[in-house]
């Protein structure tokens, strides 16, 4: 599997008007997409294909307070036929606001996401970052795999060590930044040195990439605390490519990482780490990378081809 293959809902370069993006992965198989970005001009429609009835809208968020009423006063009003949207491309979370880094969403902006959630014309919402999946119209969808400067050479290891062969060890290694939405990570972070200090590899300063991801096929276990935003990759897309069990906490995207070898938490909190616990996931999870089919299986679903399938289904589900 190549990198051009993997999930990717992230759309580059930024900040240079939302014309500039360049449409990939998730986004560039989409009928239309509406970008958005914080410099002028604020929102384009890109129509990929040469349609008035779109069945698959791109929604980016880059500039979510832009893109929010531009797609429900502008583009809502003009569709005629079942749809399916696909937002994401930002940190920033649905159905409310969660990331610190930004405001919560105003009166106005809340009437615009349920307009958009119950148009009769709405199939489905995939929803990057989704952090309530109470509503039936949301589904979750992953981040995957993000490429700031373009898709780059394949990811996955030709050798890598059998999961099953590996310490029970878990690797910390998640970047921590000024600001209240770091707090969690600088709170994980404490305890995988204290509390958890006896399991737990926590490098003492940032690694290059290369390095850290030849650590990742050390450990059995990588720790991936949500940073922006609630989802937990890439970090945990690229612990799975180098054959590691990524642990993350439940949000609203808990149902896409179902289908994943991914072990969960409750919350980050003392207790959620044990030998114990660490024993029983490694026993359950880890055939997922050594066992060739289930490998193979793994691999498929990192893949962006199983993702669009599901956004495809619904579509076909409805005979468009």
């Amino acid at each position: 599997m190549t990198d051009a293959a993997l999930q990717s809902v992230r759309l580059f370069p930024k900040n240079l008007g939302s014309a500039a993006y360049s449409l990939t992965g998730i986004a560039a198989r989409c009928d239309w997409a509406l970008m958005s970005d914080n410099k002028e001009q604020r929102t384009y429609l890109h129509r990929t294909q040469p349609t008035e009835r779109p069945r698959h809208i791109f929604l980016s968020l880059r500039n979510v307070f832009a893109a929010l009423p531009a797609f429900a006063t502008e583009i809502l009003p003009k569709l005629t036929a079942p749809f399916v949207l696909i937002s994401g491309s930002e940190d920033v979370t649905l159905p409310l606001q969660h990331d610190l880094r930004w405001r919560a969403y105003n009166a106005s902006e809340r009437q615009h996401i349920s307009t958009i959630l119950n148009h009769p014309l709405l199939i489905r919402w995939f929803a990057e970052n989704l952090v309530e999946d109470g509503n039936p119209r949301f589904a979750a969808l992953p981040t995957g795999m993000v490429y700031p400067k373009g898709a780059t050479a394949a990811m996955t290891p030709v050798h890598i060590a059998p999961t099953g062969a590996r310490p029970l060890r878990i690797l910390v290694g998640h970047r921590v930044r000024s600001g209240p939405q770091w707090e969690l990570r600088r709170a994980v972070s404490q305890l995988a040195s204290t509390t958890w200090k006896k399991f737990c590899t926590v490098p003492e300063e940032e690694l290059p990439e290369p390095e850290f991801l030849r650590l990742m096929q050390s450990h059995a276990f990588v720790l991936c605390a949500e940073g922006g935003g609630v989802d937990p990759s890439p970090k945990a897309w690229q612990a799975m490519l180098q054959g590691a069990i990524p642990i993350i906490r439940k949000t609203g995207t808990y149902q896409a990482y179902t289908q994943l070898p991914v072990a969960f938490v409750t919350d980050w909190q003392a207790d959620s780490l044990t030998p114990d616990r660490l024993a029983e996931w490694h026993r359950t999870l880890a055939p997922h990378h050594d066992v060739a089919a289930l490998r193979a299986q793994t691999l498929k679903r990192l893949g962006i081809d199983y993702w669009w399938a599901q956004i495809e289904s619904q579509t076909r589900c409805n005979n468009l």
